[in-house]
């Protein structure tokens, strides 16, 4: 689908640029005519970068519900990886910036932001909140291709047993200091009944499958299995909930428009378990 914003919304949308050690990076904001006092939503698109169809798409849920939302975009000239933080690529650092920015900018959205993310947008969210869990109040993941597992039956970074590398290593580190914190956050997890395809998009290895399952769907369910089982393995009360969208493929258009994706998004409270 071409990338594309919707025209003659009610909502204003304004373009910022946050600059940071990382590099610069882009966003759109789209700031409701009503501001609520709910956690603005940060929107990550996936490979195809359909920043604008995504702004598009969540503007008009943004002025129902008077929710700040904030969809950066990571060109592919600029940030050719995005999906997650490694040694050649910050983009952790960068959406930060972009947040402290905003928090300049906007006073009421200057705490925890609730993030949604598809595909790699989800991988880049959910190693987010790993990593700095008291900037993220909800998660919502759209069909990642794989995940960080909470725990350590696998190596960083498909879970947390220690990675080759002395980066992962430091990754580990932190990850294993917030992971207390990461498990008090709400997540929703979202995944097409039909997103069984192992397209040429989704990574494949031999532990990969055996470890989190061959597609997307059953990766989706082996991450809310891991992320109860770790909160009740540290005493807390599970927060992870798994919502399949009947008819949906791997297409995050299909899933807003047909299973009203981005108004669950946006009306979203406590996970029941």
């Amino acid at each position: 689908m071409k990338d594309t914003l919707i025209a003659d919304r009610p909502a204003t949308s304004t373009l910022v640029t946050a600059c940071s050690a990382a590099g610069r990076l882009s966003a759109r904001i789209i700031r409701p005519a009503a501001v609520s006092d709910a956690p603005p939503l940060v929107v990550l698109h996936g490979i195809s970068r359909n920043a604008g169809t995504l702004a598009g798409l969540f503007a008009p849920e943004a002025e129902r519900t008077g929710r700040t939302v904030i969809v950066p975009h990571f060109s592919s000239e600029k940030w050719p990886n995005f999906q997650r933080p490694s040694k050649a690529a910050r983009p952790d650092l960068a959406l930060l910036a972009l947040l402290d920015l905003m928090a300049a900018e906007y006073p009421d959205v200057s705490g925890p932001v609730d993030i949604f993310g598809h595909s790699g947008g989800a991988q880049l969210a959910h190693r987010l909140a790993m990593l700095y869990p008291h900037r993220v109040a909800a998660l919502h993941l759209a069909a990642a291709g794989w995940y960080c597992l909470p725990e350590s039956s696998m190596p960083y970074p498909y879970g947390l047993a220690p990675g080759k590398d002395t980066f992962s290593a430091k990754l580990l580190r932190q990850n294993r200091t917030a992971l207390r914190d990461f498990l008090h956050i709400p997540a929703w997890i979202y995944v097409g009944t039909e997103d069984v395809t192992r397209d040429d998009a989704l990574r494949k290895t031999p532990e990969l499958d055996a470890g989190q399952g061959l597609h997307r769907r059953a990766r989706a369910r082996t991450y809310v299995d891991a992320l109860n089982a770790a909160a009740s393995s540290a005493g807390f009360s599970p927060r992870a909930s798994l919502i399949e969208l009947p008819g949906c493929d791997h297409d995050v258009v299909c899933a807003i428009t047909r299973n009203n994706l981005a108004a669950r998004v946006l009306e979203a409270r406590e996970p029941r378990i």
